[in-house]
């Protein structure tokens, strides 16, 4: 059923080929929609069936022709759809060589980095340099910011 409460094309297809049981049969005799879309399947339907026959009946020998060339082509399947896999595989190989692969990074041994030449300070130097960092309210970080709006200011 669908949102209105009918029939779906699905259901009304299976009811005419019989394979939709009777709920849809039932619905369509109390639907009067359901049945004329039912009723207008089943002309269309016939109406094809019609068509075939004044075409000309299909000879058995067709039939059997058809019917050994799809056993065949289940039998061997084609091999058709895959001769592009290993050209595939090998332009991403490719690709993912050029792009992983960087001249300038090769390979070399870490080092450990010397250590900078600091000049000996005395502990007294070192305390007050910590404790007028101390003193202040502001980070040193801040410095720049307020250069800048000193320069706007002006």
């Amino acid at each position: 059923m669908n949102e209105h409460g009918h029939l779906t094309e699905d259901v009304l297809l299976d009811a005419i080929y019989g394979i939709a049981g009777d709920g849809p049969q039932a619905h369509a005799d109390a639907c009067p929609e359901c049945a004329g879309r039912l009723r207008e399947l089943r002309q269309r339907a016939s109406a094809g069936v019609d068509r075939l026959n004044a075409a000309g009946a299909i000879s058995d020998e067709f039939l059997a022709a058809q019917r050994r060339k799809i056993y065949q082509r289940i039998d061997r399947p084609s091999r058709k759809l895959w001769w592009w896999a290993p050209g595939l595989a090998m332009a991403s190989a490719l690709v993912v060589g050029v792009l992983v692969y960087q001249p300038h990074r090769v390979y070399q041994p870490q080092r450990s980095p010397t250590p900078a030449s600091h000049s000996e300070i005395s502990d007294a130097q070192l305390f007050s340099d910590v404790y007028s960092m101390e003193r202040t309210p502001e980070p040193s970080a801040t410095a720049p910011v307020h250069a800048l709006f000193e320069e706007q200011a002006q």
